[in-house]
């Protein structure tokens, strides 16, 4: 059964709440927080995040093409909302993002 959008964001804060424990993060973490700017995010941290939320929904989502769009834009970021967006869209796309 795949996740609802909410069921996604759910997943995420809960992995980003741990994940701020790592890195002493003690704001409010919304939708609207960018990973790098205002969670103080490294590239490692974006793999770690996607390969967590890869073997939570059992399916591959190509996270290095959202880093790579990111790469393009004029402010190198992205936002916890969009994240989220980009795992739902892939959860529920039945090409080619194969599950695990």
């Amino acid at each position: 059964m795949t996740p609802t959008r909410q069921a996604v964001m759910n997943t995420l804060m809960e992995l980003l709440a741990q994940l701020a424990g790592d890195w002493d993060y003690e704001g409010a973490i919304t939708a609207d927080a960018l990973l790098f700017r205002d969670l103080g995010f490294q590239s490692l941290d974006a793999v770690v995040l996607g390969n967590s939320l890869q073997e939570q929904f059992g399916h591959i989502i190509p996270y290095a093409d959202l880093l790579s769009n990111i790469g393009q834009r004029e402010l190198n970021d992205v936002t916890v909302g969009e994240w989220a967006d980009f795992t739902y869209q892939h959860l529920n796309d039945r090409s080619p993002g194969a599950p695990l």
